[in-house]
């Protein structure tokens, strides 16, 4: 099972090739517009990607990471488990059991 970090790698460079006006946007950005914004060009290519991704999950109100899991994970049972871990440790920081952030999500 990969890292929730990894799972987000792989979903955004999935999500840009799905849209390549996007991605195209994103690679002829020049090292003059970095430069600007006080970045490296790698920087910002990577600040516009990271970007695109989390606009079109706010937009289509999605949980970034549970979008990224699935989107990157090819494994049912694998997406199933990363999905599960991911849940558990969301209910762990909010204080819950998993029994009762599983009442309270009606999962």
């Amino acid at each position: 099972m990969k890292t929730v970090e990894e799972y987000y790698a792989i979903a955004k460079d999935l999500f840009l090739e799905a849209h390549p006006e996007l991605k195209s946007g994103i690679e002829n950005l020049t090292a003059e517009q970095a430069a600007s914004v006080g970045m490296s060009i790698e920087q910002l290519q990577a600040l516009q990607k990271d970007r695109a991704y989390a606009a079109y999950v706010r937009e289509k109100k999605l949980d970034g990471v549970l979008f990224a899991i699935q989107l990157a994970e090819p494994d049912k049972a694998v997406m199933v488990e990363a999905i599960e871990t991911y849940l558990r440790s969301h209910a762990e920081a909010l204080g819950l059991s998993w029994e009762e952030f599983c009442i309270q999500n009606e999962l």
